[in-house]
């Protein structure tokens, strides 16, 4: 089993972080790798943009606010997809951590360490996205 494991700060109350990280309905307007978010209860189905080709992955989401959201794959492209993003308040804002444990299907194996360099990045990038989500709805 592969993992992506990241942390990073925002100078912002946990309970702000929290909130834009949980409302997921709002991703495509400002994350570049979501297209489509459709949410029905505890099923988050994303359609997200890799490449050329769109993925889509559904997963059951827990909200604990204002602490963590925990993620299990129902459908996707993995064999096996568990996530966690969690909140801790630290000095002048939230340190967010994420984690994620998957395992890619039979063909994509091999793929395993670009795949696990993919992901980084990408959460890297979501991680910008809610900062600077979190700035914007600061300042209004």
């Amino acid at each position: 089993m592969a993992q992506v494991r990241l942390t990073a700060h925002i100078r912002a109350a946990v309970d702000l972080v929290y909130q834009v990280v949980a409302d997921v309905e709002r991703y495509p307007k400002f994350l570049p790798d979501v297209s489509r978010v459709e949410r029905s209860g505890d099923i988050v189905a994303m359609t997200l943009r890799m490449g050329p080709v769109p993925v889509k992955l559904v997963t059951r989401a827990t909200f604990s606010p204002p602490d963590a959201i925990e993620l299990q794959l129902v459908e996707g492209p993995f064999r096996s997809f568990r996530a966690r993003w969690s909140f801790t308040p630290s000095g002048d804002g939230t340190d967010v951590t994420y984690q994620a444990d998957y395992e890619l299907p039979l063909f994509g194996l091999l793929l395993t360490g670009a795949t696990s360099h993919f992901l980084e990045h990408a959460t890297q990038r979501q991680i910008r996205a809610f900062e600077s989500r979190v700035r914007e709805l600061a300042e209004a």
